[in-house]
């Protein structure tokens, strides 16, 4: 397996690297996979406090449950950032996971938090931007607010969010909305980038969207007019091209977002990192007071027992 398919560092956490992990559906020895992406980052003297679990589609969620209950085991904050709902077992072990089942109290893990991706409050521009097997937006707030009872921390992750789409008035506001009808006032912002395949399903769902809007999202992302708007076929040196915006109009678009999420009294990452640190139960000022516990040792070279 390799790893850089399979798994990257997504920043640091206040506490150390924050790593995601994605793609390992029908893994036979997931224990020893999980083992491996970590000690690549410990051996070179980091640690690695926080995973994200990316479920992206329904096919992840056996992998995703088993992955929770051995982070967890091992002192890790969990966040299993979903697009699509989440089945009752994967709910068991988070829950169990964020120590709330028994009580809070001796907690062993680092917490456990979910993080929604929504995109859109539209259904068909919800799964245009983040696949076909995304759920509607508003399947997603409906599990929410189970999580809640379950004292589960739910963030919902904004994003990709693309001008065009969001700073127009039928875009970020009313997704905004139902995030806060859901009760989740915890928001983490993901400005977009523009790939192939997010063009073509735009083009197929383009009557959601206004033509100034897709004549804003063309000209802020360096793509065809008449592509965005279906006229012209996306050239073929282009099939695979991310387009990316300018980083000045990204600050400019984040700080206006960042305006409406606080003028509607929701919550933005208050310690610096998107590692939610203050979600989860605060360390010891020894690690391993609090479970951590690094998979140098038995994890990864339980095999060598029997030799």
């Amino acid at each position: 397996m390799s790893s850089s398919r399979h798994a990257k560092t997504l920043e640091r956490a206040c506490d150390g690297e924050h790593l995601a992990i994605w793609g390992l559906a029908g893994q036979q020895q997931l224990e020893i996979v999980l083992s491996e992406l970590l000690a690549e980052r410990e051996s070179r003297g980091s640690r690695v406090p926080v995973v994200s679990l990316l479920m992206r589609g329904r096919e992840d969620a056996e992998w995703i449950e088993r992955a929770v209950r051995w982070l967890s085991l091992r002192g890790r904050r969990v966040i299993v950032r979903t697009r699509v709902v989440m089945p009752r077992p994967v709910v068991t072990a988070l829950h169990q996971a964020h120590g709330c089942e028994d009580g809070c109290e001796g907690r062993r893990g680092g917490g456990a938090v979910v993080e929604l991706e929504l995109a859109h409050h539209k259904p068909a521009i919800q799964r245009a931007l983040l696949g076909q097997q995304a759920d509607p937006a508003a399947a997603l707030l409906l599990q929410a607010q189970h999580l809640e009872t379950l004292e589960i921390p739910v963030v919902a992750r904004l994003g990709p969010l693309m001008p065009g789409i969001h700073d127009q008035g039928n875009g970020f506001t009313p997704l905004l909305r139902n995030v806060e009808a859901a009760d989740v006032s915890r928001i983490v912002l993901q400005i977009g980038q523009l790939h192939p395949q997010q063009i073509r399903a735009l083009v197929d769902c383009q009557r959601e969207l206004t033509a100034a809007g897709v004549l804003e999202l063309a000209r802020a992302y360096g793509v065809s007019a008449m592509t965005m708007l279906g006229g012209t076929e996306l050239p073929a040196d282009e099939d695979g091209v991310v387009h990316k915006l300018k980083s000045r109009r990204a600050q400019a678009f984040t700080h206006g977002l960042e305006r409406l999420v606080t003028d509607a009294g929701l919550e933005l990452p208050g310690c610096g990192c998107q590692s939610h640190c203050e979600l989860t139960p605060q360390r010891a000022a020894n690690d391993y007071e609090a479970g951590y516990e690094s998979v140098m040792g038995r994890d990864l070279f339980a095999g060598l027992a029997g030799c």
